[in-house]
């Protein structure tokens, strides 16, 4: 399936629902705390941190729909310099979120 089919397809799931994703990035190992830095500062970057393991940073964002993260992700954090590569996992549901146990 191509791009924007599976944006289509996710933007009908989160239809009217915030969109959360969880994002591992891969970067050049001189530019991991630049990098980090710069995620900070974004408004829809609720948590940003330094990892260890498949990747170097983990990021937690959230967007008012699919076409907002997919725009963070194609024209912003992949287009940062030292961004080496990113996995992106969507949120389906929350059990917990901000220490808050989340009714269901």
């Amino acid at each position: 399936m191509e791009v924007a089919g599976v944006t289509e397809t996710l933007g009908k799931f989160y239809k009217d629902r915030i969109v959360t994703a969880l994002i591992g990035v891969e970067t050049d190992v001189s530019r991991v705390e630049r990098v980090a830095g710069i995620m900070s500062a974004h408004n829809n970057v609720e948590d940003v941190f330094v990892v260890t393991g498949d990747f170097d940073i983990m990021l937690k964002v959230r967007f008012a729909d699919i076409f907002g993260l997919n725009e963070f992700l194609v024209e912003e954090l992949s287009k940062l310099p030292g961004v080496k590569a990113t996995k992106t996992m969507m949120v389906l549901s929350s059990v917990k979120d901000m220490g808050q146990v989340l009714s269901r």
